[in-house]
């Protein structure tokens, strides 16, 4: 009887680690694809009003930490039309977990994605 406690206990514990990470892992995945859309946007709005590159991307990255500390923008994470002024952001972060990322071939799991574009303000 004590062993078959033990065991019911021990897949207990397994799950709710289990869930615990899941969880964290797709907070971060909306986080970060929030966090994308809403850089991708100020930083079309910067651009509409300054036309300089480098303030969209500085007010892109300014937001994004805002949003989302230690997020990063991936190699060709900003890209600007200058024509229309769109703005497309994809950053990345990893979830803060309990197992995922300590065991190999769970890690790739723990690692979010988000891509995000915006127009400028039309008013």
């Amino acid at each position: 009887m004590g062993k078959i406690m033990f065991v019911w206990l021990a897949l207990l514990v397994v799950f709710l680690l289990a869930a615990w990470d899941t969880g964290s892992i797709l907070l971060m995945r909306y986080k970060v694809s929030s966090a994308a859309g809403d850089a991708a946007f100020e930083a079309a709005s910067v651009y509409k009003t300054t036309h300089n590159i480098d303030d969209a991307k500085a007010a892109a990255l300014d937001q994004i930490q805002q949003q989302v500390p230690g997020a990063k923008l991936t190699r060709d994470g900003f890209v600007l039309d200058p024509i229309t002024g769109n703005v497309t952001i994809t950053i990345t972060k990893r979830a803060s977990t309990l197992l995922a990322g300590r065991i190999g071939f769970l890690k790739h799991f723990t690692k979010a994605v988000g891509t995000g574009t915006g127009s400028p303000p039309t008013l």
